[in-house]
């Protein structure tokens, strides 16, 4: 009897093996790859317009996800509204793993994964960890990179004075730079000066619509029109 219902088994298997073999040799047919290339193409396509969408939304100073106003940091933008967050990895540094039994885990970048997290040192997967056992990790900064990424930073201010046009130089950094966050329609704007003569200038020559005092009110505390730039730590100067 055992004999027999290991014959039947191992013709099951064989039948088994035959289709899948069936099934691989379909996919050299002209039609089916055709067919196939038509949907990887089409998910693509999906999947470019959804990064686009996502970088255009951050460029705007929105979430993607749930489109509240953006935190935007050196290294990390975060949405207070939903907690959604993106943020980047050292290039130099390292990041550290410290797990829930203490151990420690130096790697070069840590892959997050819905359920498990990679640890990549020098191209090469070194650790596969859970994420239930992940208490903390840590990104060591190198002191010149935070310099760079600092004055990087500083230059993306840099441009035209919205009022005489002069021309920052970008590699003067001890320049200063006036600025106004206005808004004139529903939506807040982003202004920089080369003088406080020009912003002075500017000022009266381009009332606020949407409130009498909104070049002297914290954009913190308004809520009158739709918040594109973080203002946190900005210090708004104040003409007399």
């Amino acid at each position: 009897m055992r004999f027999f219902n290991n014959k039947k088994k191992d013709q099951h298997n064989d039948e088994t093996l035959k289709d899948e073999f069936m099934e691989a040799s379909d996919i050299g047919d002209p039609k089916s790859v055709s067919k196939v290339d038509t949907e990887v193409r089409g998910v693509l396509n999906e999947a470019n317009k959804s990064d686009i969408h996502d970088i255009l939304m951050i460029d705007q100073g929105r979430c993607p996800s749930c489109h509240g106003r953006l935190d935007k940091f050196v290294f990390t933008v975060v949405c207070p509204s939903c907690g959604w967050f993106k943020h980047k990895a050292p290039d130099k540094g390292q990041s550290h793993v410290f797990l829930t039994n203490g151990k420690e885990v130096v790697c070069d970048y840590v892959h997050r994964g819905k359920t498990d997290y990679l640890c990549i040192k020098e191209g090469i997967v070194i650790s596969e960890i859970t994420k239930s056992s992940i208490f903390n990790i840590d990104f060591i900064w190198e002191k010149n990179e935070l310099e760079n990424a600092r004055k990087q930073s500083q230059k993306s201010l840099g441009g035209t004075c919205s009022w005489c046009e002069k021309i920052f130089k970008k590699e003067n950094e001890k320049e200063e730079i006036f600025e106004d966050y206005v808004a004139f329609g529903s939506t807040q704007e982003h202004y920089i000066f080369c003088s406080e003569k020009c912003q002075r200038s500017f000022r009266k020559q381009y009332p606020s619509r949407i409130h009498r005092n909104c070049y002297e009110t914290d954009c913190k505390v308004c809520n009158l029109c739709i918040k594109r730039y973080d203002t946190r730590n900005y210090k708004r100067n104040i003409l007399k």
